[in-house]
């Protein structure tokens, strides 16, 4: 954005080099005015109850992200922990098997 800016002031110095002064003056107004309702219109977006709502639309759907992830990691946490002790009771009967059949 900001090199189509330049590019633009460059263009336009040097299309006014080659213009009278009267001329030069006017083009310098009518850039002045350009960019002022060019500063207006972005005010007006930035502040329009669509662009609010956009943000707060934004905002809410990071927190229902954050909170179906937490939630999906509580779950997979709970999995992992009755794994892990189905795991350790296999465990504990196949060694207690395995002792059993050694002392026999």
């Amino acid at each position: 954005m900001r090199t189509y800016a330049l590019v633009a002031a460059v263009g336009l110095s040097l299309a006014l080099a080659a213009c009278s002064k009267p001329t030069q003056d006017k083009a310098g107004e009518d850039l002045k005015a350009v960019g002022s309702d060019v500063k207006a219109a972005a005010k007006d977006v930035a502040d329009a109850p669509a662009a609010k709502a956009l943000g707060s639309d934004i905002k809410q759907g990071a927190a229902e992200a954050a909170e179906k992830t937490k939630e999906v990691t509580n779950k997979a946490a709970d999995q992992i922990k009755e794994g892990a002790k189905t795991a350790a009771d296999k465990t504990d009967t196949a060694l207690n098997k395995a002792n059993d059949k050694a002392q026999k």
